[in-house]
């Protein structure tokens, strides 16, 4: 993938399950040091953002998306915006945001934001947010309140978007969560628009566990809206009819969220420049449920070449905590790959832990991967590596990891900004653990061979391992390998921030992290298929 292209990770294979309790919120936030050092203020934040977040409250699965004005001001005023909220207690659709919203941005990138909106016949609610710029146009972002938690992405508007200019390329999409039960519910695909939305070809795949549904034709139609009001979707299939509103970054990247009151569903639909599988060495990530419906992370590489066949492939496992099988040697995996047409690839796999057959999908922001073999839940993002792709010395990196506190059986979420030198990495991190706010300190080594594939080691900083693999100068995907978490994420090269400008960065969108949320632990287990861990 080139520098010209940002990958954008998923809003996460979002809440396919649903989360232990959150927590009870924040009030023994700690106060590192060092202080943050960096270039970035309140001014490099300033314009209309496009936001989504997905994770846990107190009702299960949550969602969020939407816009924001930020003023790139000293006093940090979001003078309007609109906010879609999802959770099995109903959806909120399209609420405006209350003027005495406002943000603060610190020097390190690391930002906050306080929403408020007051949602038809309901009183006022407050959503914080928590977030690490990578430039002025993009960041990394997690709920930061004490009702909640979640990972996502806030991206630069940069201009209104034509309807019509959404008919110059095929798009591809990933949407992830649960239904009002708390049922694992995904779906990625494909389609074609026409100049007024309307879907003229496409196709689309469910794993609604353990019920799949597979290369089903798609109806409908996308439609982006106009000022804070958002567009709408449907999408429409003989496996069931899903309704949307739609937030736009731009012509080729734009944020659905369900508000029919069927499912919680969020996610990404992007552009689908080129329907070849991709050649050459492919970094992923991947999460899903082993058979205690645990959740468990992979991260690896696989080689394509190009036409069918996937030759050799290595992956990382961390299942609850326990990595690798206890080794710390990853597995070994080859496979072959078909097209079936519409941009879209059943991907086979032998001796890949955690699923078999994957329906998958490229795109601009990295290809779409969903398991559909019945054997249960798993799904993930597998991007092109540039050759000698590496982590850089004495730079500044943003960071987000979304997973399970496999103590607690709740969800995990975290942003971080650190510095690198040639061995070491040291910045400041924030976290949501289930609703319970930290702050600590980033300190660790890392160490990167000539492949782009590393390990780093912290002594604080709310994880203590990962194992990571570059996908170019400026990106890396990661898994923890912390006994505690079951974790993935990604982190990303800080642009030197300008006082005045929309500072753009090398890539154009950002990659989705596409995963699986960890299932609430208390009472009766569903009766869902066992998970196939085995090789």
């Amino acid at each position: 993938m080139s520098l010209g292209n940002r990958l954008f990770l998923p809003i996460i294979l979002s809440a396919l399950t649903v989360l232990a309790g959150c927590g009870s919120g924040g009030s023994g936030v700690s106060r590192p040091t060092p202080p943050p050092s960096g270039g970035f203020s309140n001014s490099n934040f300033n314009g209309t953002y496009t936001f989504s977040v997905a994770g846990a409250n107190g009702n299960g699965v949550f969602a969020m998306a939407g816009t924001l004005v930020a003023c790139g001001c000293n006093n940090g005023v979001i003078s309007s915006g609109t906010v879609d909220i999802n959770d099995p207690t109903g959806p909120v659709i399209a609420a405006a945001l209350a003027p005495n919203s406002a943000y603060s941005i610190s020097t390190d990138g690391r930002g906050t934001a306080q929403l408020f909106i007051t949602p038809t016949g309901s009183s006022t609610l407050e959503i914080d947010l928590d977030f690490v710029l990578l430039s002025s146009s993009h960041g990394l972002v997690i709920r930061y309140d004490g009702f909640g938690t979640g990972s996502g992405t806030i991206d630069l508007q940069p201009a209104v978007i034509a309807q019509n200019s959404l008919a110059a390329t095929p798009y591809a999409f990933m949407l992830s969560g649960a239904d009002l039960n708390s049922n694992s519910l995904s779906t990625v695909g494909s389609m074609t628009l026409d100049s007024t939305g309307t879907i003229t070809s496409g196709v689309e795949d469910f794993n609604y566990s353990p019920t799949i549904a597979v290369n089903l034709a798609l109806l409908g139609s996308v439609t982006v809206g106009s000022g804070s009001t958002p567009g709408t979707a449907s999408l429409n299939t003989t496996f069931g009819n899903l309704s949307f509103d739609v937030y736009p970054i731009n012509s080729s990247h734009l944020k659905l969220i369900e508000n029919d009151g069927q499912a919680v569903l969020v996610g990404d639909l992007v552009s689908q420049p080129s329907s070849a599988f991709p050649t050459g060495n492919l970094v992923f990530t991947t999460s899903g449920l082993d058979s205690n419906f645990d959740l468990f992370v992979t991260g690896g590489v696989m080689t394509s070449d190009g036409t069918s066949q996937i030759t050799n492939g290595f992956e990382d496992v961390n299942d609850a905590g326990v990595v690798d099988n206890g080794t710390s040697t990853p597995f070994n995996f080859t496979g072959s790959f078909t097209d079936t047409g519409h941009g879209r690839f059943e991907l086979d796999l032998v001796d890949y832990v955690g699923a078999s057959v994957f329906a998958a999908y490229p795109s601009s922001g990295g290809m779409f991967m969903l398991e559909i073999d019945n054997g249960g839940v798993a799904g993930g993002v597998a991007v092109t590596q540039a050759s000698g792709a590496t982590v850089a010395p004495t730079q500044g990196y943003g960071l987000n990891m979304s997973g399970e506190d496999v103590l607690n059986f709740s969800e995990l979420d975290e942003i971080a900004e650190f510095k690198t030198t040639a061995t070491a990495m040291a910045g400041l991190v924030d976290g949501n653990d289930g609703g319970s706010l930290f702050t600590d300190n980033v300190n660790g080594t890392y160490s990167v061979d000539s492949n782009g594939f590393g390990s780093a080691t912290f002594s604080s900083g709310g994880f203590s391992s990962m194992f990571f693999y570059a996908v170019d100068d400026s990106l890396s995907l990661f898994i923890s390998t912390d006994p505690t978490q079951a974790a993935l994420g990604s982190f990303e090269v800080q642009s030197t921030p300008v006082n005045d400008a929309h500072l753009s960065v090398g890539r154009s969108q950002s990659l989705p992290m596409q995963r699986v949320l960890p299932r609430k632990k208390s009472g009766t287990k569903k009766s869902h298929t066992t998970f196939k861990k085995s090789r």
